[in-house]
């Protein structure tokens, strides 16, 4: 997406390289710039962030919403009251974006078979490009990370099978391999960093890729072969039954706790329909961090969850525009001496 948007002249010697005259090696090196933005320069997500909302500055406030807050970079997740509210959503931004900025929003993927239909394959996801959206079971969806199987209309994790040394390096990459932007699996994940921190403790003078200690190994090993079974883990998509748009009252419940081992604060929502008596709750977001391995006690941990579940407050009014939101942490009494 990058290369949509230009550099500006006076810019472009900071985007210089080299490289063979007309793309052929045996000829001698010659210095190019660039003249659009490209990937792996650290301004270039902002400008098209930038380019993005300025091409939808005239636009209805429907669409600018689409732009400004649910797209990341270039991908967008967004839900609709309706298959009818969705469709014309999509069609006026697509309109939109390529009259003002010339850029074409496309590969996109639904659990509506009808929202899928109404586009024609070139503008799909690739992998719905050739499917027969009357008959055939529609395949997986990737987006920032998330595995979504839009037939069942669920959250999957999917762990990697490649096989890593006892290293810390192997280690960390196998922790860092599983990504939970939203918090589902962290009392797994959680796990795993209390373990790798013990590790790097115990084998302060190894480098990264030293072999650990064998009697670290088998407590390690039970943790990644039980990896697997998040796969077996679903997440459905909607936080409840309750339509959140419709839904009367919301509220966030956040609870934060503490230990010598780690901290962690979990956000719920509650959606109050019509009944005042009926309501659903349901995970909204979690966080965990592991506990310094000295230096804290346990009050000042249950201090840190706090800040955490805090944190996580903010997210959340940011991005859900809940007002009434409300802290659970453990009582921590602090006694001077006399």
């Amino acid at each position: 997406m990058f290369y949509n948007f230009k550099v500006t002249p006076e810019h472009r010697d900071f985007l210089r390289f080299f490289w063979h005259e007309e793309n052929d090696l045996k000829r001698p090196l010659t210095e190019y710039r660039m003249t659009v933005h490209v990937f792996g320069n650290s301004p270039s997500p902002s400008v098209a962030t930038y380019g993005l909302r300025k091409s939808v500055e005239s636009s209805s406030e429907d669409v600018k919403e689409l732009i400004n807050n649910n797209l990341y970079v270039d991908d967008g997740l967004f839900s609709c009251n309706s298959e009818e509210e969705d469709i014309s959503l999509v069609l006026r931004t697509k309109d939109a974006l390529n009259k003002e900025g010339k850029l074409r929003l496309h590969k996109f993927a639904s659990n509506s078979r009808t929202l899928l239909d109404s586009f024609p394959s070139e503008d799909l996801a690739n992998n719905l490009m050739d499917v027969d959206l009357g008959t055939a079971s529609l395949p997986l969806q990737k987006s920032l990370g998330l595995l979504w199987d839009t037939n069942s209309e669920v959250f999957l994790f999917k762990v990697s099978e490649e096989q890593k040394p006892f290293t810390k390096r192997g280690a960390l990459s196998i922790i860092n391999s599983i990504y939970d932007p939203i918090g589902f699996a962290q009392p797994v994940i959680i796990k795993g960093k209390i373990l790798l921190r013990n590790i790097i403790s115990s084998s302060s003078k190894l480098d990264l890729d030293d072999p650990l200690p064998d009697s670290l190994y088998k407590e390690w090993k039970s943790w990644v072969q039980s990896l697997p079974e998040l796969e077996k883990f679903q997440i459905p998509r909607q936080y409840s039954s309750q339509s959140f748009k419709s839904a009367q009252k919301r509220e966030v419940h956040i609870y934060a706790d503490a230990s010598k081992e780690a901290i962690a604060a979990v956000a719920f929502l509650k959606l109050y329909g019509s009944d005042p008596d009926s309501s659903t709750t349901s995970f909204l977001m979690g966080k965990a961090k592991i506990a310094p391995s000295s230096g804290h006690t346990v009050p000042r941990l249950e201090l840190c969850a706090a800040v955490l579940a805090v944190q996580l407050a903010d997210v959340i009014h940011e991005q859900l525009k809940i007002e009434k939101i409300f802290f659970t942490t453990l009582t921590v009494k602090l006694y001077s001496g006399t």
